[in-house]
């Protein structure tokens, strides 16, 4: 499917901070997913992965003979058992900073779609289990001593939502009062250019696109 991302096989979200910028570990934010593939379909994209890195490092080594320390945007899932599972492989994209060559601050956030390219309403928790895919950029860097690649966030498509449900939420603390109405959530207008990364699934498909 020709588009302006490529897109990764239909796989399990891990970890997936997609909705909301997670600021534990940086402050400016940082939006990430892990997406768990195995068989061929991890092969395949562990081989673009690498090839990518192959290039980057070759051009490095042009203009320098020095050594680095590399690093690979997936690494191998083990199950509760120390079984192999599959590949996890890490998107990433930075919420807010400052532009390096304009010196222009910027915010950012990768675009979130249902099936039906829909967007998703920010509200939504997406959870560990969720099936979809992400569109992505292959992003080299080298910096002092590192070497490597980051495969940039760019959209998600949820084929199968796991909404996440914190420990202690209002299930167990409040009883449910019929007699009020409902508060309907308005879900947000987001702009998807056309021929861009994901293709429509209808209804009674099995999200394999």
């Amino acid at each position: 499917m020709a588009g302006k991302y490529p897109v990764t096989p239909k796989g399990e979200f891990r970890w997936p901070h997609i909705m909301v910028a997670d600021t534990t570990y940086k402050a400016e934010g940082q939006f990430h997913i892990k997406v768990l593939l195995n068989g061929s379909e991890a092969d395949d994209l562990q081989e673009i992965i690498d090839t990518a890195h192959a290039e980057w490092k070759k051009k490095c080594q042009q203009k320098s003979a020095k050594t680095w320390q590399e690093y690979m945007p997936y690494k191998v899932s083990l199950d509760s058992d120390g079984m192999e599972e599959g590949t996890e492989f890490h998107f990433k994209l930075k919420a807010s900073g400052t532009n390096g060559r304009t010196g222009e601050t910027f915010t950012q956030r990768p675009i979130v779609v249902g099936p039906k390219n829909e967007p998703i309403a920010t509200t939504i928790k997406v959870g560990n289990g969720s099936i979809g895919r992400v569109a992505y950029e292959i992003a080299p860097y080298e910096h002092g001593s590192s070497l490597g690649l980051q495969l940039r966030l760019r959209m998600v498509q949820v084929l199968k939502l796991v909404e996440y449900v914190a420990s202690g939420n209002a299930d167990d603390v409040f009883n449910v009062e019929e007699e009020y109405e409902v508060i309907q959530e308005v879900k947000p207008t987001v702009k998807i250019e056309e021929g861009e990364a994901f293709e429509v699934v209808e209804e009674g498909q099995s999200g394999d696109f």
